[in-house]
């Protein structure tokens, strides 16, 4: 790099936000972290918090393996016509052959 690009110094490019602290008690379960486009905030979750989390994400599950299950269900008709031309074809052989 030249002397230039080091002696200049980079503007931010959102608006800069200076937030208070709302709790500094380390004991709170609460971590947040804030950037120039939003705010992530981190929380322990209770017992109760975490079977309703396990239970949310056991029902996506669910509903995605019922998705594929049908497409599977609609699929394995037409893969089993295509079988059977295959060996209907290969029962009937090919009147098409050069004789040897």
């Amino acid at each position: 790099m030249t002397k230039d690009n080091l002696d200049r110094v980079e503007t931010p490019r959102g608006r800069i936000e200076i937030l208070p602290p709302e709790d500094d008690q380390p004991s709170s379960g609460r971590f947040s972290y804030s950037t120039g486009y939003g705010t992530i905030k981190i929380v322990k979750l209770g017992p109760f918090a975490s079977v309703l989390l396990a239970l949310a994400v056991g029902v996506v599950l669910l509903c995605g393996f019922i998705f594929l299950s049908g497409a599977l269900l609609f699929l394995l008709p037409i893969v089993g016509l295509l079988a059977a031309g295959a060996a209907l074809s290969g029962f009937l052989g090919n009147p098409f052959r050069r004789l040897r």
